[in-house]
Formats: structure tokens, sequence, C-alpha cells
């Protein structure tokens, strides 16, 4: 066999291969449901049919094909709006996987129509009040991301008391939920004084919610036209002893913030430097060049 015909035979196999596997792919996706192309009024009547089914299911699994299902048609560009009122139902079931999926459909849906937000706020004041942290962090999420006036009417109060929640996971999802309220209605986070529990968020024992705080901190401050973010040394102090254990996102975030340091006297600076001075070793390149950065604004002084 000449070298010619093996290459070519070499290639020609895989690709029959791919080709299979493609096809059978395609065939299960189709047999399952989530084939766009069959996707029509029979369709979303068949699963508006297995969303309200009453036949027992403890552990929802029914439910949850069914949510995929939804999710899946809805990400293939498919409207499944028309099943706003049996996704809304499912709120209610007690299963992480299931909420998320309804959640996604919600923000897809429910800031271009608003009566679906409305229907579903009676179901986020549940989340809201739910025992599991996970849950009280998606639905505030969540709602920070439908602009719908009744959704942000029932957001505040609720993200006020998440803001001083016991679990710092939805203590770091409110302070980014405040972002986002923020760049739907600058005037109403000023008048609720949410600004001034993200600065207190700043001096929080966990890493991540100080690292959220100022991330959230730093974006309205470069948004905004007059409110500026100004931190002392104490909160600069704090600021970089969380930097051991966060992440290397919430590291960024941090050392971005304390470009908003002016320190006193020059000995100040000096101890800012010193203790930033290991992260030029980080192995993360952004760590490093945001380092540099901050040290380059601190020897101005």
């Amino acid at each position: 066999m000449s070298d010619a015909k093996f290459f070519q035979r070499g290639k020609y196999q895989p690709h029959q291969t791919q080709v299979r596997k493609v096809v059978r792919r395609k065939q299960q996706i189709a047999a399952c449901g989530f084939c766009g192309d069959i996707i029509g009024v029979g369709k979303v009547h068949d699963l508006r049919l297995e969303l309200t089914s009453e036949k027992k299911d403890p552990r929802h699994q029914r439910k949850k094909v069914a949510m995929k299902k939804v999710v899946a048609n809805m990400t293939m560009g498919n409207d499944m709006s028309a099943l706003y009122h049996e996704v809304i139902a499912c709120m209610h079931i007690p299963d992480l996987e299931v909420k998320k999926m309804v959640y996604l459909f919600l923000i897809n849906y429910a800031r271009a129509r608003a009566e679906i937000a409305n229907h579903a706020v009676n179901g986020f004041e549940d989340d809201l009040n739910d025992a599991n942290p996970l849950t009280r962090a998606m639905a505030i999420r969540t709602m920070g991301y439908i602009y719908v006036e009744r959704v942000i009417e029932s957001l505040i109060d609720p993200l006020r008391h998440c803001l001083r929640d016991r679990d710092p996971y939805v203590r770091k999802t409110a302070a980014m939920a405040v972002l986002k309220l923020y760049m739907f209605d600058r005037s109403l986070v000023e008048e609720e004084k949410f600004l001034d529990m993200l600065k207190d968020l700043l001096a929080d024992s966990n890493p991540s919610v100080v690292a959220n705080a100022v991330a959230a901190l730093t974006e309205v401050s470069e948004r905004s036209p007059h409110i500026k973010l100004k931190l002392n040394m104490k909160i600069a102090g704090k600021l970089i002893t969380a930097l051991n254990e966060c992440n290397e996102w919430g590291q960024i975030y941090i050392l971005e913030s304390l470009m908003y340091v002016t320190p006193q006297t020059s000995e100040d600076a000096e101890t800012v430097i010193e203790r930033i001075l290991p992260r030029l070793q980080h192995g993360n390149s952004g760590v490093v060049l945001v380092s540099v950065k901050v040290i380059a604004y601190m020897m101005n002084y």
C-alpha cells in the first residue's frame, strides 16, 4: 500500500466514526424532544402535560426531565414562554436543579414580558425565606437580573436582609445584586443606603464577601459621576489581609481597590508596597500586573 493510500485511509476511518456519532446523537436528541425542528403546538402541549402531571414522583424526576426539555428548546431559540404558568408552578419544588432551570426560564423571558415576572414574585419571596442558603442566593441573584418594576419593588427589603445574611454565600451574592440594581436605578440604590451597606461588607470576616463588595463599589465608582470610592489605611489593611484567602479574581478586585487609597504619609505607602510585594511572584499574570500598577501608584507618595 502506498503512503498516500495509507494516509487517506487513516483520515477516512475516524471521519466515518464521527459522522455516525453525530447521527446517533441527533437521533437521541430528537427522541427526547430536544430537537428544534420538531417543536410545535403539539410538543408544547406534551411538555405542559409533563409539567402538570399528578403522578407520584417523590424525587421529582419527571418534572426535572420536562424542565430540561424546556430549557434545551429555549436555548435553541424555540419560544417556550407559553409554558410560564407551568414553569412558575415548579418553583415550589425543593430541588436545586429544578429551581436553577426555572430561574433560567425567568431570566430569559421575564424581562421582556412583565406578566411572567409578576406571577413569579410570590415564588421568589418564598425562596428568599428558604432555609437553604443556595436557594436564597439564587433567588436574590435572579431577581437582580429582572428589571421589572414589581420585581424591583419586591427586591428592596429582601436585598437588605441578604446583605446581612448569616451565610457568606448569600452576602456575597447580594453584594453583586446591589451593583445590578444600581445599573437599573441609581437613585433607588442611593436612597435605600445600599452603598453604605456595601462599605460595611469591606470589614466582613469572609474574604469572598469582601472581594465582591469591593468589585461592586469599584464598578459603581467608575460608572457614577459623583460617587467616588475613598478608602482609608485601616480599610486598606483589612483588604490586604483578605488577599491571602481569596481566589485569583478576588485578589485582582481587592488590588484594584487599593488604587482608591490615599496614604497620609510615605510610611503608609511603604507599608502597602511591602505587603503587596509577594504578589509579584504569583502564578496569575493578572495579579502580577495589578500589583505592579498599585506599587507604581503608591510610589507617588
